[in-house]
């Protein structure tokens, strides 16, 4: 908590008061020019990129009121999220059927997934105060971006202090007791641009089992700054950092009983830190670009049963990255090397055998991207990535992206990739008494996966239609809950065969008029994998219907504007293991849908208040087998913008 308390004090300095923000418009019109930084070494438009693409905006946050990202996701073609209980229990975050450590998350440049927790990310944690910009790309893209990128990368990008000078704060009350407030600014003079915020979201919760009335909080704190300075036409500098304080309660598994969670006093902290710095030095007349960076992540995870801390883990990552982006006439070539050392530590209680640890692992790359935009209409994007790995096989991963433009509203695109997931450190390594040990004999996770989409624009771009088939081949699948006879405990193995997923994703988007807009999303999954005698059946937690319906409006004066969502979360299988002697057995969790309705006034130029309910139909549904989920909820606010 203490580095938290340095960060406000420091974007505190950097804030200025003035005028009032304009507020956000309907988010539907067409979008096919917007720059996307991670689709490409170099930054692309969407109709350059093979791949299908979903870009959020700030004005889109706002118009949903969306405090946490996964929100956001429930409504993006292909994503599928997993809440383990109630607001700050762990959440997963799955993509065209992918594992939930498939998905590559970049925080400003920074890798953020978490090797101490799995090699996933967070999502329980990342709220939306002070990011401007979501950026998702689906597919492999691990020829970009190396391990983990197998399923798609989302790109999260806070503000940066160059859109001018402004101040914002908010405060949010509702259900639960639930408190949100935060304080955002930035300040832009001369060749220096300043930017910086804090948020705090706490709430007392609600009882994650089904049983009981023990109520599990939560609460997370926020903090981040940048600053860039563009010292000459050619040479720019920028600094980023984030760091996050959190709590969160949850309760254990009965496993003598029951076999579902029962009330208990289990809780989790966590710190993270996100740091970057870097240099941009154009020359040769800006035929060439040189891009230096170096960039830090820093996990603590806690384990506290009753109060009392009982087991911990951690990790660090640093990257140092190198690229040179050359100019080629209408053509662009981007040449990169990269090397990341990651380190690992696990603390616990010793009972028999130790699962105290330390362990490091490192891997230099070599990046290539060649991007063929010479054509008037066609643009191919090549791509390959070396990794030499100090625990692994060397690695060499490929993607070739093709986007062909029919027409002012017409683009055809397709993508082929390869992906590479290596194994987590607690899959090779983990040791939990009675519980699991780890196999330091695994091989990475291997897939091949094709794209093929069409992007049209019908009633001169009013009405944007995206359609996507997928398909993705999955190779040693890592397995980590087989039982070993020996030792009566479980372990983690590649498995025989393969997983394949494969499905279709719909996205729509009409602006009606210049008041009201519609957006809707639809995905099909079919994932599958090989069980011990060699037949397909289903992969848990994987629904194979999902959805979503958006209306939004705004008055004629743009003071008033409202957003109705209905999410569809489709059926889904999971799966629960019964007190012993009793075998494991594949349950199935029920649809469900979420309809949240938000709205906000502007009462004066620089003061509005909003307000938002949460699934008003009060459904009870589980996205875990045994693990509730939040009811009907509702949260008032205000919201104080300034501007220059």
């Amino acid at each position: 908590m203490y580095r938290l308390l340095l960060i406000p004090a420091i974007s505190c300095g950097l804030l200025a008061g003035g005028q009032a923000l304009a507020q956000s418009g309907n988010s539907t019109t067409s979008e096919f020019d917007q720059i996307v930084v991670v689709g490409a070494r170099i930054p692309l438009t969407l109709n350059q990129i093979g791949n299908a693409t979903t870009v959020i905006t700030r004005d889109q946050i706002e118009q949903r009121q969306a405090r946490y990202v996964t929100d956001l996701l429930r409504s993006v073609p292909g994503f599928s999220v997993s809440h383990t209980g109630v607001t700050g229990s762990q959440t997963q975050v799955r993509v065209r059927g992918s594992e939930a450590n498939h998905v590559l998350v970049l925080i400003d440049g920074v890798r953020a997934n978490d090797p101490a927790t799995g090699d996933e990310f967070r999502w329980e944690h990342l709220t939306t105060g002070n990011i401007e910009r979501i950026e998702i790309v689906r597919g492999p893209q691990s020829a970009l971006w190396g391990s983990d990128a197998i399923a798609a990368v989302v790109n999260v990008i806070t503000g940066d202090g160059r859109g001018g000078s402004n101040f914002e704060t908010y405060v949010e009350g509702g259900t639960n007791n639930t408190l949100n407030l935060g304080l955002n600014g930035s300040v832009q003079s001369g060749k220096w641009s300043f930017n910086g915020g804090i948020e705090h979201l706490g709430t007392d919760g609600s009882n994650i089992s089904r049983d009981g009335d023990e109520e599990d909080d939560s609460d997370i704190t926020t903090a981040s700054v940048s600053a860039r300075l563009n010292a000459t036409e050619a040479l720019t500098f920028n600094v980023q950092l984030r760091a996050l304080d959190a709590y969160s309660q949850f309760d254990p598994v009965d496993f003598f009983v029951t076999g579902l969670p029962a009330d208990g006093d289990l809780a989790t902290e966590t710190d993270n830190i996100y740091a970057s710095i870097g240099g941009t030095l154009e020359t040769r007349g800006s035929k060439l670009t040189h891009h230096l960076n170096v960039r830090y992540y820093e996990s603590d995870n806690r384990n506290l049963t009753d109060g009392v801390q009982n087991s911990s883990s951690s990790s660090d990552r640093t990257t140092f990255a190198f690229q040179s982006d050359i100019d080629l006439g209408d053509n662009r070539l981007a040449l990169a090397v990269e090397h990341e050392k990651t380190s690992f530590e696990q603390r616990g209680e010793i009972i028999f055998g130790d699962p105290n640890q330390n362990q490091e692992m490192d891997v230099s790359s070599l990046v290539a991207e060649y991007q063929g935009l010479s054509y008037e209409r066609l643009s191919w994007l090549l791509s390959a990535r070396y990794d030499d790995n100090s625990d692994f096989d060397n690695a060499v991963n490929g993607r070739l992206s093709l986007a062909y433009t029919l027409s002012d509203s017409t683009k055809l695109r397709g993508a082929i990739g390869t992906g590479q997931k290596n194994p987590t450190f607690t899959e090779r390594f983990g040791f939990f008494p009675g519980q699991f040990i780890g196999n330091p004999d695994l091989l990475p996770e291997r897939s091949v996966s094709y794209d093929l989409g069409l992007d049209h624009g019908f009633l001169d771009g009013a009405l944007l239609l995206q359609v996507t088939l997928f398909k993705q081949d999955l190779r040693d699948e890592i397995d980590g809950f087989v039982f070993d006879p020996v030792t009566f405990t479980s372990t983690a193995e590649n498995k025989d065969g393969k997983s394949e997923r494969s499905g279709v994703e719909l996205g729509a988007q009409w602006t009606v008029n210049q008041r009201f807009g519609l957006n809707a999303a639809y995905t099909y999954t079919d994932s599958t994998e090989e069980n011990f005698a060699g037949e397909d059946v289903k992969e848990l937690r994987r629904p194979r219907h999902a959805g979503s319906l958006a209306a939004n409006f705004r008055s004629n004066n743009n003071r008033l504007q409202a957003t109705l969502t209905a999410d569809y979360g489709g059926t889904r299988d999971d799966i629960f293991f019964p007190p012993f002697p009793a075998l494991p057995e594949i349950v199935t969790l029920q649809s469900f849908w979420l309809l949240d309705l938000t709205a906000q006034y502007q009462l004066k130029p620089a003061f509005s208040i909003f307000a938002k309910g949460t699934n008003l139909l009060d459904e009870e549904y589980e996205q875990v087998y045994g693990y509730r989920t939040l009811g009907r909820a509702g949260y008032v606010g205000i919201r104080v913008n300034f501007g220059q």
